[in-house]
């Protein structure tokens, strides 16, 4: 009988350190967010996992991802296999050290659209062992943008500039125009004008010709005028005072100049 006893003492002993011996279950997402990294041109999902205490785990999954920017554009869908090895310590000034996955997305997987900002939606689950509902993140900035197209007056093109006073207008000759478009948090146009004064009088105190900016749809979004200080004949200029703020990308503006008096 003794020796009974002690054979089921060992295996009770067995089995209490079998139980202790048995994997974290993960039961709990944490710690989700969505950033742009310039160094490498691609994007990181961050997540963390953690049993019911809290302890943070590392464990293989998959994610399902979707991105919509704030023009309703679903810009990507995919899936994304996470190993342990893709989880490590990441720090931050907000939240300090934290334990997460860090999923890569390239740039070239993502659809240009209209806007930087969004929504990264995404559910994350292990078959027989895990699954979370869909949460989502802010994207703040970053989402690549369509370019814009850009239409020009054929060039060299000449115009009168009529001064104060003045009968006989000077003849100010647009020869070519270049074009910026910055893709940063506000989208914007900036313009340099290449061009020579071809005549008039050397002692009219400015030179004056109009622009305007038009979109696709016909619609004139922005105006003004290009004022040339002191031009002698045949001198050239490079005028960069035209900037368009809130550009809608994808989108085609003409630029067109005309004449204009004081």
């Amino acid at each position: 009988m003794k020796k009974l006893i002690t054979i089921f003492a060992i295996i009770f002993t067995f089995l209490l350190s079998g139980c202790s011996m048995l994997k974290p279950k993960v039961e709990r997402l944490l710690d989700w967010s969505f950033q742009y990294n310039e160094h490498t041109n691609d994007y990181s999902l961050f997540f963390g996992l953690a049993d019911k205490n809290n302890k943070l785990l590392a464990s293989a999954a998959t994610v399902n991802i979707r991105i919509v920017n704030d023009e309703n554009e679903v810009v990507y869908t995919g899936t994304k296999n996470v190993s342990v090895s893709d989880f490590d310590y990441y720090t931050s000034k907000v939240r300090g050290e934290q334990y997460l996955a860090n999923v890569r997305i390239s740039e070239s997987e993502i659809t240009t659209g209209k806007s930087s900002h969004g929504k990264v939606y995404f559910s994350v689950y292990q078959s027989n062992e895990f699954a979370f509902d869909e949460v989502n993140c802010e994207v703040l900035s970053g989402l690549p943008l369509k370019d814009i197209n850009i239409q020009f007056n054929t060039f060299p093109l000449d115009l009168n500039s009529y001064g104060y006073f003045e009968d006989v207008p000077s003849v100010i000759q647009i020869q070519s125009v270049e074009y910026n478009y910055s893709k940063d948090f506000t989208p914007s146009i900036s313009f340099t004008v290449y061009g020579e004064k071809l005549s008039g009088s050397d002692n009219i105190t400015y030179d004056s010709i109009g622009y305007k900016l038009i979109d696709s749809a016909g619609y004139t979004v922005d105006t003004g005028t290009i004022m040339f200080s002191s031009l002698h004949t045949g001198e050239k200029f490079k005028d960069d005072s035209i900037y368009f703020y809130d550009a809608i990308p994808g989108e085609t503006y003409t630029l067109l100049f005309f004449e204009k008096d004081l």
